[in-house]
């Protein structure tokens, strides 16, 4: 059985790919892995709904993922945490495990993109199979250094 490690999104961010279309890049980074994550392809969609759960972007109307927290809800459920689970022939797979109102237990396969979506509306933890530490890149290929460093000559 896979081993999971308490995770979290250090950032969302956009990109352009071969083809010329906006995409963005989740990056997940586990407790123990200092400067490293896992870079997650992501469409242009997702992007935008995870910016806006976290409050980096407003949007006149609800997206997708904060209607289905407010079925969740409005059924007594709540999203308890998500797994960014395994990478299947090139694609990452993820579950989001719900708790109804009777206290039970359900896990539904998703997108990493969407559970992460999820997670951050509702503040759920994020944890990653300590298996996919094999994919983590470090953080400065993609996030610029923190302001008021000075480089090393």
């Amino acid at each position: 059985m896979a081993k999971y490690l308490k995770a979290e999104l250090v950032s969302v961010i956009e990109a352009i790919d071969s083809q010329g279309q906006v995409i963005g890049i989740m990056l997940i980074s586990a407790e123990d892995w200092g400067d490293k994550a896992v870079p997650i392809i992501i469409g242009a969609a997702e992007t935008l709904s995870i910016k806006k759960g976290l409050g980096e972007v407003e949007f006149p109307r609800p997206l997708s993922h904060d209607l289905f927290v407010e079925i969740i809800e409005a059924l007594g459920a709540s999203v308890e945490k998500i797994t960014i689970d395994a990478l299947v022939s090139s694609t990452y797979t993820a579950t989001v495990y719900v708790k109804d109102k009777d206290g039970r237990i359900h896990s539904f396969d998703a997108r990493p993109s969407d559970a992460v979506a999820l997670a951050v509306r509702v503040n759920a933890p994020i944890y990653i199979s300590e298996n996919l530490e094999k994919y983590a890149e470090d953080l400065r290929k993609y996030l610029p250094p923190p302001s008021g460093k000075i480089a090393e000559e």
